[in-house]
């Protein structure tokens, strides 16, 4: 214990501490700050990743369209498969199927007059099941709300679920 002597003149006894550190309060209120933070960041984050792959399909249906309609100025029929568009020829076999990152693009019906192209990405294990189509009267791929798992290509999608 020090003694401090007071202005009068008289000594006083005063305990000091040491008032170094945080107090347990302080701890569990940064705790639920992160913890509410982490709530509202991993879904965002998780959506803005979907959505980039979704970006994906919705490039490489844009690009499959183009080239059906490239074959049909030259052959006056659409494809009904995938792999003898120019530039989706993966795999040297014509199988109907090519990988455009998690998706999958074949052609699900054509004939002379029209074609559907869908992308679909499957993945079992995080319950992912999307699909978009676009065909030569669409402008823009749509998605199958029928699918379960992504929702749609928004931005506020994660708010609204």
């Amino acid at each position: 214990m020090k003694q401090k002597k007071n202005y009068d003149g008289y000594c006083k006894t005063h305990i000091t501490r040491n008032n170094s550190g945080f107090t347990l309060i302080e701890l569990m209120v940064t705790v639920a700050i992160l913890a509410v933070l982490a709530v509202v960041a991993i879904p965002m984050y998780s959506n803005y990743i979907n959505r980039a792959k979704q970006s994906d399909a919705i490039i490489g249906l844009k690009a499959a369209q183009m080239s059906q309609e490239q074959f049909f100025s030259e052959n006056n029929a659409y494809s009904n498969t995938i792999d003898i568009l120019p530039g989706f020829d993966d795999s040297g076999t014509v199988d109907n199927s090519y990988a455009k990152g998690e998706y999958t693009l074949k052609v699900t019906s054509a004939s002379t007059t029209s074609f559907v192209i869908a992308a679909t990405w499957v993945d079992t294990s995080k319950g992912i099941d999307d699909r978009w189509t676009i065909s030569n009267t669409n402008v823009e791929p749509v998605l199958d709300t029928t699918k379960s798992g992504i929702k749609g290509y928004s931005v506020f999608d994660w708010i609204f679920d």
